[in-house]
């Protein structure tokens, strides 16, 4: 068997050793063995050797020739070594936060985003018939984690067999809304780490940084104008809700009015209905079901300083009058249904009729106002 004659080229173990360590993530110790295999002389220490390993990785200095080898200065590409350190510490960080999300997924839920409650979440797989379980247990096993249940959760509001499709293991779905029924957050733990440095204690102060952010993707037209409509329903039903907060100051108790006398209260009120008129700027004036035309009715005869029970006015037109006059209606003709926002078709609602529809969403607990999301394109 002949022999086998080995070279060391210095460049190109300096060159193999730093795409190791920067670009491959290998352990530190095996990238200093390989540099320290070609330091072989006792003219200097072990210390000293050390200290050429870490130049080298960092692009200082290389080392040149073939077996017989120089150290000589590089400088074309420095590297410090603490950004490979913060690197590490961000990965880490980053990890326990993908460990958190899967732990505890509900505190990463974006609830301005997703159409159901997360006050009403409860494990969707407990309460699965035996085909459904069984389907389930053959694709993750005898039990969902914590993440997958709340993602069939948030998508099982109308169908489990729409919801099971969004879940991983199943087929994609195209028709995934953009914020993903709030799961916006959970599915980029990196993001997480960028907002707010870690695993989340302070949900609220997270989604104030999640608006912030969606908010500058849609300045610098970085989403698609669907993306952008949900960006923007889900800021303002944010807002809404931080104001709603903030005006969460105690009030004397005031009795329970009955429907006659709710239809004849011609002061703006907060939200005593549903149901109910928002004037031009903004202020809410709450009915019962079908009570609509007795609120337009008293408003318009206070307005024009008159007694309602001796006013002349038409009871019938009362409420188109105020709807000419750019008041939005709440309404709906089935009080099993949803209200929506009714506004006249060939004119814009001002911002702060806007602005009190998205309070009223807040207020009533819905995922959305039908009827708002038109006005929200400009």
């Amino acid at each position: 068997m002949g022999s086998v004659n080995f070279q060391i080229e210095g460049e190109f173990v300096c060159d193999l050793a730093r795409v190791w360590f920067w670009d491959e993530g290998r352990e530190y110790s095996k990238c200093e063995e390989l540099l320290l295999s070609c330091l072989v002389t006792d003219q200097i220490t072990l210390e000293e050797k050390k200290k050429i390993v870490v130049e080298i990785l960092e692009g200082r200095k290389k080392l040149v020739g073939v077996n017989s080898l120089s150290l000589v200065d590089n400088g074309a590409r420095i590297r410090p070594l603490t950004d490979k350190i913060e690197e590490y510490r961000k990965n880490e960080i980053i990890r326990k936060i993908e460990e958190d999300i899967q732990r505890r997924p509900l505190a990463y839920l974006d609830p301005y985003s997703c159409d159901q409650d997360p006050a009403d979440f409860e494990p969707i797989s407990d309460d699965l018939n035996y085909d459904d379980r069984k389907e389930i247990r053959e694709i993750y096993g005898k039990y969902l984690t914590p993440y997958e249940d709340l993602r069939l959760w948030a998508y099982s509001s109308d169908s489990y067999f729409y919801g099971r499709r969004l879940l991983p293991g199943f087929w994609s779905a195209e028709d995934r809304p953009y914020l993903d029924q709030g799961l916006y957050l959970i599915e980029r733990p990196r993001l997480v780490f960028e907002l707010i440095g870690g695993p989340v204690k302070d949900t609220d102060k997270l989604m104030l940084l999640l608006g912030d952010f969606l908010q500058a993707l849609v300045d610098k037209k970085g989403v698609n104008q669907a993306a952008a409509l949900e960006i923007i329903h889900r800021n303002k039903k944010f807002a809404a809700a931080q104001e709603e907060k903030r005006r969460q100051i105690p009030k004397p108790e005031e009795k329970e009015l009955t429907e006659d006398e709710l239809n004849k209260r011609t002061d703006p009120d907060d939200f005593l209905s549903e149901y109910g008129l928002i004037d031009p700027s903004g202020n809410y004036y709450s009915c019962k079901f079908a009570g609509h035309h007795a609120k337009a009715f008293h408003i318009i005869a206070k307005r024009e300083g008159k007694n309602p029970n001796i006013y002349p006015g038409d009871f019938d037109k009362a409420l188109d009058i105020l709807y000419s006059e750019n008041w939005a209606i709440i309404r709906n003709p089935d009080p099993r249904g949803s209200v929506f926002f009714d506004f006249r078709g060939d004119r814009r609602p001002t911002k702060k009729q806007i602005d009190a529809a998205f309070t009223h969403i807040i207020k009533f607990n819905e995922p959305t106002l039908p009827g708002i999301e038109k006005y929200l394109e400009d």
